[in-house]
């Protein structure tokens, strides 16, 4: 098995960490603002975080070195820009230079990542496949030190189908009006 190549680690981790600033912090920081406001953008905020909900459930599949981690983290970046699509007109301009960022980073990195579908059918991970378990797998040490990463990796199991579950039966509760 061959190692990582360190361009293909760095790019990965710097993935990793515009992932955490872009569809983490600055969303919980306009969350904030916005509930001490109580402006609109709160019912818009609580849609993307629906959606944003799979990226996380993504990492910990990928904790456990499920494979349909790669499936789930495409499907996150291109939710999220669908869930703010119908973002209600705001005149606070960093609500909307942050979420054309963010439909910037998703749609982007849907596509970039549209190579990891290939990690699905291989038995032997490839330095592709094994880039993107890495950090995970560190995140889940750090953030779960005892915890083994087949739990973390069935927590994510548990977490995808929740997310399955909940958009079929809001899709259908949709569907009844």
């Amino acid at each position: 098995m061959h190692s990582v190549p360190r361009l293909l680690r760095i790019l990965v981790r710097l993935d990793f960490i515009a992932a955490v600033v872009l569809t983490v912090l600055l969303p919980l920081v306009l969350l904030v603002r916005a509930v001490r406001s109580r402006r609109e953008q709160v019912a818009d905020l609580l849609g993307y975080w629906r959606a944003s909900s799979l990226l996380m459930v993504s990492v910990y599949l990928l904790i456990g070195k499920r494979r349909t981690a790669f499936v789930s983290g495409i499907a996150a970046r291109l939710l999220i820009p669908w869930s703010l699509r119908h973002a209600s007109y705001t005149n606070d301009p960093r609500f909307t230079r942050w979420k054309r960022w963010i439909t910037a980073y998703c749609l982007g990195g849907a596509l970039l990542n549209l190579p990891l579908l290939a990690c699905l059918r291989q038995q032997s991970p490839t330095a592709l496949c094994r880039a993107y378990i890495e950090p995970t797998q560190e995140f889940g040490a750090v953030l779960h030190p005892g915890v083994s990463r087949e739990t973390l990796g069935r927590v994510g199991d548990i977490g995808l189908l929740a997310f399955v579950v909940g958009a079929v039966l809001l899709w259908l509760s949709g569907r009844k009006k």
